[in-house]
């Protein structure tokens, strides 16, 4: 891979997005999509089409050298989890809470996803599911206790029955016993998995369109929390990655899922719980815009590195 190659690509692709986003945020504006329809939006990306796109990519031949990769990206991920969280809680301590879910788990479904079939193709999604995977448990533990401020709420089921854990166990045992989707089934699961991007910018959209700027962008902690997310988080990455032997592309993919803005639970956990879930959307959506231009100079400058 090359600069050179991949940026047109990249920025076609963030474009392309953020053009899906505002049609989102029209079709809410002009009362065609309302709050219910963009949560059940939200749900078949979540439980559908995601899943579809993740079984997809881990189905086929099974290769050591791949699982290996796909074990090095899960580890890696998992570890930057962990440090984004602890970043955040330094910075943040006992005020913004839900600031620290969206430093510490990043949209890698919703923004990762898309970019990597589109920037580096549709067989390296197998190395972000594998990234989407380590970062669940995280999220369904202290993420979950970071919005609700409630141990009860913590249980194992969230986590064994998550759509996406449930479509990597899926397609996890097809990998290992090389066996790739076909015929009617292959069709089915690569049609429902191209709804993953759509349904996903249409989302983020939505919340666009409901984000009140001209008073969330008086909150500094928005800025601090959008910057440790879309720059201090990945720089860590890149760092971590310099001196990890992997294949320069799966490098990429690693540094894709560091650096997508914050997730959107950060704007659904609190919403659950009754938190501020409109500071959580404003983040979501301040971080998605900035991602647009922050992300392609990331991915730049990674590839500089490992070049």
């Amino acid at each position: 891979m090359s600069l050179a190659t991949t940026m047109p690509i990249m920025i076609t692709q963030v474009v392309a997005m953020f053009i899906m986003m505002m049609v989102g945020g029209v079709l809410f504006r002009c009362k065609i999509v309302d709050n219910a329809g963009s949560a059940q939006l939200a749900s078949v990306a979540l439980y559908v089409a995601t899943p579809a796109v993740i079984v997809q990519s881990l189905a086929g031949t099974f290769s050591p050298d791949k699982l290996m990769a796909g074990i090095a990206c899960a580890v890696l991920s998992a570890l930057l989890t962990v440090l984004s969280a602890f970043v955040a809680w330094l910075v943040f301590r006992d005020r913004r809470r839900i600031a620290q879910l969206g430093v510490m788990i990043s949209n890698m479904g919703f923004m990762g996803i898309p970019l990597v079939q589109n920037v580096v193709g549709e067989q390296y999604v197998f190395y972000i599911s594998a990234c989407i995977a380590a970062q669940v448990p995280l999220l369904w533990t202290y993420g979950l206790w970071l919005a609700s401020q409630d141990m009860s709420t913590i249980s194992p089921k969230r986590i064994a029955t998550n759509p996406s854990i449930l479509a990597v166990a899926v397609g996890i045992v097809l990998f290992l016993c090389s066996i790739d989707l076909s015929g009617v089934i292959q069709v089915t699961a690569q049609d429902l998995g191209n709804l993953n991007t759509g349904l996903a910018m249409l989302v983020l959209g939505t919340y666009l369109a409901q984000t009140d700027f001209r008073s969330l962008l008086k909150d500094a902690n928005l800025y601090v929390a959008s910057a440790l997310r879309l720059v201090v988080v990945p720089v860590i990455m890149i760092a971590l990655l310099v001196f990890v032997p992997l294949d320069t592309t799966v490098k990429l993919v690693v540094v894709i899922a560091a650096s997508a803005p914050c997730g959107t639970v950060a704007g659904m956990f609190p919403q659950m719980f009754g938190g501020d879930y409109r500071f959580g959307a404003g983040l979501v959506s301040l971080s998605t815009l900035l991602s647009l231009a922050i992300m392609p100079l990331v991915l730049a400058a990674a590839l500089v590195l490992f070049a």
